[in-house]
């Protein structure tokens, strides 16, 4: 089932809950949702279900889901699991439109038919199921509290422009934890659990068209209907959108570990690298980098706004500066050098052994009215976008540079620049009240430069320009139904040929094209031809080619003795230029991609590869190409002839196209594309396209 964005509204900000198999008890699970409901301030209508009690904390309780009244927009099922889809049918009778099961108990579970169940009773009745093996949903502005959480018995995360979605809920619930401790504003927050119906995807697609929402951030372990992230993902970036990402399962053991978690399909992890690259996700490896990134964004609000883009250091360890300028060249983080007048303003400050670059370091030759004085000149520097500062308390009284802190990071917001603060040990930090007091001023604190110079990085990254937009490929009726079809289709040129089934035959193609030619054994049950002896290159006259034609048939013979055989292909040899290789598959998780790399005999060795989901526009694959080890190669390197990148762009964007709408291809794989000098184009040696039926060469 697909769903609208608009339709989730009533999810995420219903006008009256239903809390299936509510409990008085506020110690139970099943006690805490009413609670919360109460506690902060849900405006609507709240109904409790439970053929034990007529009411329940002053809330109206009836005995069945039948006995609720009409317009219903959310029932909380707090049921074990095989009371999940009697309660599910119930709101499907009654038109409750959307319901939360926080049951563990199914696919997670080795019980797979009970969700299947829950997937019916969605279907059947137009019900929006979120979970199974949740814990709910929040909206603090609303006070929307349809979650067990624990964290809500502390307090409520303030309203904020963030919305977090994650298919774990224990981690979810920790990451509230965090953001009430760094007091980081949330427009909702969403535990998917198993996504029986409703997934990550489907909140994503919601939030892009949320006014409220700026940021979203994922943690996922894998992608129901993976397909439809390329697409959200350029949506969310033309509308300025971050997309956050927090991937796990990233090595083998952690995907295993992920498909039994919560019974998804795990794709390579290569191509969700490659994948998350050209959809412009911002990707980061751990909960920490996460909680940095958010938290510098709520503070310092999208890097679009920033004067400059350029980061001034300010430290008092010349090692720890060379550090992080170390860390911005690894995150692509530019720190400037100042401008004359910067200069001459730190030399008048600093003694003359002191050098006055960027980063600067005071050491301890400064009060700290001179390192306050040092401060203003690199955030006044008109390359300097973000001012970082390394205290210590070995230098500085924390608690007297507070109220100076905050001036200044009140001013330089005034100036579209901002202020960071970080210390020369993570374990000095700021006393709780005075860092709450920096971050409301709009100052960012972390507790380690590198730390803060990755999630500057990012943050740039998240306010990257949309790219161009691509369009779908147009859907094409395959009237022939065969490789050559197919490659015909896609307009791939190929190298002169011949399937010959004979020696004679052999002769008087390559008498025909010109030597020296290529000769390949021509079998449907031969993928790789080169492991069985069945290739032979740079056969100059008669003799060579009729000697290689015996040679291949011996060898082919012992070494695939049972493979059909309808003869030897004669080529071509085309001798100017380098190898490609271009292929298709269907990832598990993200649906079809293009795959690109260095291609010939060696192309799974060097594993000199890129991926691409589709549908891809020619500036993508020039960039994919770009990233390649080989890609020097393509353009001249050490004196060689520039070769025709252009036309290898365009054939293979017409692949691309191709693989994407004609479905009945399962895989292709052409190996080599041989790349010529400028003005010759790309040709294809050899194709292999592998259907649902058969493989064909």
């Amino acid at each position: 089932m697909t769903v609208e964005p608009a339709s989730l509204d009533r999810l995420l900000a219903p006008r009256a809950i239903a809390v299936v198999g509510a409990s008085p008890d506020a110690g139970k699970l099943a006690g805490r949702p009413l609670g919360y409901l109460r506690r902060y301030g849900f405006a609507g209508a709240v109904y409790a279900v439970n053929p034990k009690y007529g009411e329940i904390g002053g809330v109206l309780c009836v005995p069945t889901v039948d006995d609720l009244p009409d317009g219903i927009d959310l029932a909380l099922l707090l049921v074990p699991a095989g009371g999940v889809a009697p309660a599910l049918e119930a709101c499907g009778r009654r038109g409750i439109p959307f319901a939360i099961s926080i049951a563990s108990g199914f696919t997670e579970a080795g019980a797979p038919e009970l969700q299947e169940e829950l997937v019916r009773i969605c279907r059947r009745h137009g019900v929006r199921l979120v979970g199974p093996n949740c814990v709910g949903l929040l909206n603090p502005r609303q006070g929307v509290t349809a979650t067990f959480s624990t964290e809500l018995r502390r307090r409520m995360p303030r309203p904020g422009p963030l919305a977090l979605v994650t298919q774990s809920g224990a981690l979810g619930n920790s990451l509230l934890q965090s953001f009430n401790d760094l007091d980081i504003g949330l427009t909702s927050w969403i535990s998917t659990g198993n996504e029986a119906d409703l997934g990550v995807l489907d909140f994503v697609e919601h939030f892009i068209d949320d006014p409220d929402c700026r940021t979203i951030a994922l943690f996922v372990e894998g992608l129901k209907d993976g397909h439809r992230l390329l697409p959200l993902a350029r949506r969310a970036r033309a509308e300025g959108k971050a997309l956050v990402v927090l991937r796990a399962g990233r090595s083998d053991l952690g995907r295993a570990a992920s498909a039994s978690h919560t019974g998804k399909l795990a794709g390579s992890a290569r191509v969700w690298r490659d994948v998350a690259r050209q959809a412009g996700l911002v990707e980061i490896g751990t909960l920490d980098e996460l909680l940095d990134l958010v938290l510098a964004l709520d503070v310092l609000g999208p890097a679009s706004g920033d004067a400059a883009d350029g980061l001034g250091v300010l430290t008092i360890s010349g090692g720890l500066g060379v550090l992080i300028s170390d860390a911005a060249a690894d995150h692509g983080l530019a720190i400037p050098g100042f401008d004359a007048g910067t200069r001459d303003g730190l030399r008048a400050l600093l003694p003359p052994q002191m050098t006055v670059a960027n980063p600067v370091d005071t050491a301890l030759f400064t009060d700290e009215r001179g390192y306050a004085r040092c401060a203003e000149l690199v955030l006044a520097d008109p390359a300097v976008g973000t001012l970082l500062l390394v205290l210590t308390s070995l230098a500085h009284d924390y608690r007297a540079l507070v109220p100076w802190l905050a001036e200044l990071a009140d001013g330089a917001r005034a100036r579209g620049k901002h202020v960071a603060v970080t210390f020369l040990s993570s374990s000095d930090l700021l006393e709780r009240d005075d860092r709450r007091t920096l971050l409301e001023a709009g100052l960012l604190v972390l507790p380690s430069a590198e730390r803060v110079v990755a999630a500057l990085a990012r943050r740039r990254r998240a306010a990257a320009a949309a790219a161009p937009p691509v369009e779908a490929a147009a859907p094409a009726h395959a009237a022939e139904r065969t490789a050559a079809g197919f490659l015909a289709r896609a307009g791939v040129p190929m190298v002169p040929e011949a399937l010959c089934r004979t020696p004679e035959e052999a002769l008087r193609f390559a008498g025909e094209v010109g030597f020296p030619v290529v000769l390949k054994v021509a079998s449907p049950d031969i993928a790789h031809k080169t492991e069985v002896g069945g290739v032979a290159v740079g056969l100059a006259d008669s003799a060579a080619l009729e000697q290689a034609w015996r040679t291949i048939a011996r060898s082919v013979a012992e070494k695939a003795p049972h493979a059909r055989i309808d003869g030897m292909q004669v080529q071509a040899m085309v001798r100017d230029g380098v190898e490609l290789i271009v292929g298709g598959s269907v990832d598990p998780e993200l649906g079809r991609v293009l795959m690109l790399g260095a291609g010939g005999i060696w192309a799974e060795v060097l594993e000199d590869v890129a991926f691409l989901a589709l549908p891809a526009g020619p500036q993508e694959i020039a960039e994919a190409l770009r990233r390649l080890r080989i890609h020097p190669l393509l353009t001249g390197a050490r004196g060689r002839a520039r070769l025709d990148v252009d036309a290898a762009v365009a054939v293979m964007h017409r692949l691309a196209d191709a693989f994407q709408v004609e479905t009945w291809v399962d895989e292709l794989d052409i190996n080599p594309l041989i790349v010529r000098p400028e003005g010759l184009g790309a040709v294809a040696v050899d194709a292999l396209v592998v259907t649902r039926s058969a493989d064909n060469r």
